[in-house]
């Protein structure tokens, strides 16, 4: 059997399970949910499988009551009433924590108003694998639960360079395009998975709308949410970048919202600063399916600087964003730009009654030039709420740039 990589989600999913009742697992398609889930159920029904499926139809609270538990629930969409049977077993349980682990297709956030289980779940994401899952140590802490310890980065000893970079961004983080880029069938994996997503998930998504969906319209849309990865980009513009009108480009945006395919990272916005934008920054959820829905492989981006630069800062932001949700204390991802564009800071996280400032660049060495824009930021806010800027880079060095910013290799976010 495939040895198991351990996930960074691992112990906020043991975290919530010993305190909370029930929890469901959500993230795209072929990320490895159910794979963690049985991680830490003891017992578990695949409503996939006819025979475990027809005992649920049969009588759902009968079927979810013996346990062992964590009882896992996966495919719960096959049989809808088992979650108003988890709700029945939550509200007799007392608030016993542990009890249910649940799994399903991506059409369940689309409907989260419609569950029976408000109040009685907690939500826990699983995306792709970062490369702290990959090449680091994925048991410690949040970074951002050690942002103030010496700790908080570690370079590796050979970190890799630009084009390294590249081949781990374009890799992505799926478990299965990893696996298939090994044996040089990334293309093929790719191809498949978009199909899927554009065709069964799509119709999944839409049964009944009375607006006709397109596949071949969902994936330009998809496309040209990749080739403005990375940018603040109005809905009007990847409408018309995708050839389809506003009000079409929002229903796909939505779906691709939660497929989990993109995530738009909010902007930020502080009582002390004016003419801040309020358009999120749009990023697909993993730079290796971006680059390959744009077209661009390593040598096409070794000569493209502008497009090379996108998949950099989409694949760093991947790291951050697993980081920040896995966090023990509250933490939210924004990006930060003035309205005029004077001022642009790529991630701004806060944590806390903190704030820190983060740049992505692909030059090896940046210099005090390249974090200008955080130190703006710093001397707007108060001491105690700046708690520091990271310009991430390519090259091997970890050194200072200035009052409390410094330049750290991308591979320090592995840990």
């Amino acid at each position: 059997m495939e040895a198991y990589t351990d996930r960074i989600s691992d112990h906020v999913l043991a975290r919530h399970l010993a305190v909370w009742p029930a929890e469901f697992i959500t993230g795209p398609r072929a990320v490895g949910k159910t794979t963690t889930a049985l991680r830490h159920a003891r017992s578990a029904l695949r409503l996939d499988r006819p025979a475990e499926l027809g005992v649920v139809l049969d009588d759902a609270d009968a079927a979810i009551a013996e346990g062992p538990f964590p009882l896992l629930i996966d495919e719960w969409q096959h049989a809808p009433d088992v979650l108003a049977a988890v709700k029945r077993a939550v509200d007799t349980g007392m608030g016993q924590s542990g009890q249910y682990i649940i799994t399903g297709s991506a059409r369940n956030d689309l409907h989260l108003g419609q569950w029976p289980l408000t109040g009685r779940v907690l939500p826990v994401s699983l995306w792709p694998l970062t490369g702290r899952e990959r090449f680091g140590d994925a048991s410690a802490p949040s970074l951002f639960d050690r942002w103030g310890t010496d700790g908080r980065f570690t370079i590796p000893e050979d970190p890799p360079n630009v084009l390294g970079y590249l081949d781990i961004a374009l890799d992505g983080g799926f478990p299965g395009a990893i696996a298939s880029s090994a044996v040089g069938a990334r293309e093929d994996w790719m191809r498949a998975y978009v199909d899927v997503a554009t065709t069964r998930d799509l119709e999944e998504l839409s049964p009944g709308s009375g607006r006709r969906r397109s596949p071949v319209s969902l994936r330009r849309y998809l496309t040209a949410c990749a080739t403005h990865t990375s940018g603040v980009v109005p809905d009007t513009a990847l409408a018309r970048a995708a050839g389809v009108d506003r009000r079409t480009g929002l229903g796909y945006h939505e779906m691709v919202t939660v497929m989990r395919l993109i995530d738009d990272v909010p902007a930020w916005h502080s009582n002390r600063l004016k003419r801040l934008t309020s358009t999120p920054k749009r990023y697909l959820s993993d730079a290796g399916l971006a680059a390959w829905l744009i077209g661009v492989g390593r040598e096409a981006l070794a000569r493209d600087a502008h497009t090379r630069a996108r998949i950099i800062d989409t694949y760093v932001a991947a790291q951050l964003r697993v980081e920040v949700e896995a966090a023990g204390g509250r933490a939210h991802l924004y990006h930060l730009r003035t309205q005029g564009g004077e001022h642009e800071i790529d991630l701004v996280v806060e944590f806390g009654r903190q704030v820190a400032a983060l740049e992505i660049k692909t030059s090896s060495a940046p210099r005090p030039r390249d974090a200008r824009h955080i130190a703006w930021l710093r001397d707007q806010l108060p001491p105690e709420q700046f708690a520091g800027g990271v310009v991430f880079h390519t090259g091997p060095r970890r050194y200072w740039l200035g009052d409390r910013i410094e330049a750290v290799p991308i591979a320090g976010l592995w840990g």
